[in-house]
């Protein structure tokens, strides 16, 4: 059984005005050990993914099939603004597959081991807490392309 969502108009936008509320609503995800928050209304759709193991991702093209059309997929540090990256094991499994808003014409895609959410917290530092965990903050890199 797979987990899928799509996100409706409602719930898919976020104006400038809804980002200085107390409240926003984020989408958790697991990657290689850390635990990262980003904003729903930068997620178009969260799914359980056909690949998972390491090696699999790294052939010259990675694709997922999303409504019938290709999502090329990326790795979650070339999507995202991280920092320093964690240590990967090689025997990580990515379960999941986000589909990012981004700019172009071709859907981009990333897989990560775990998703959790969406939830709601406050927006008041780096991270946001939830479930007992600090979820860093991170945002889509501008102009990404396939």
């Amino acid at each position: 059984m797979s987990f899928y969502m799509q996100k409706t108009s409602e719930s898919s936008v976020t104006s400038p005005q809804d980002l200085r509320s107390p409240s926003v609503q984020w989408i958790g995800v697991q990657w290689r050990g850390g635990f990262y928050a980003l904003l729903l209304s930068g997620v178009t759709a969260v799914f359980k993914a056909n690949s998972t193991k390491q090696a699999q991702l790294s052939p010259d093209l990675d694709i997922e099939i999303h409504d019938g059309a290709p999502v090329f997929m990326r790795s979650f540090n070339q999507c995202f603004e991280l920092g320093k990256l964690p240590e990967l094991s090689l025997d990580e499994e990515f379960r999941w597959a986000l589909i990012v808003n981004g700019p172009g014409a071709s859907p981009l895609g990333c897989r990560v081991n775990q998703v959790v959410g969406p939830f709601w917290s406050d927006w008041k530092s780096a991270v946001v807490h939830h479930e007992g965990h600090d979820w860093l903050l991170v945002h889509p890199y501008g102009g990404i392309h396939a």
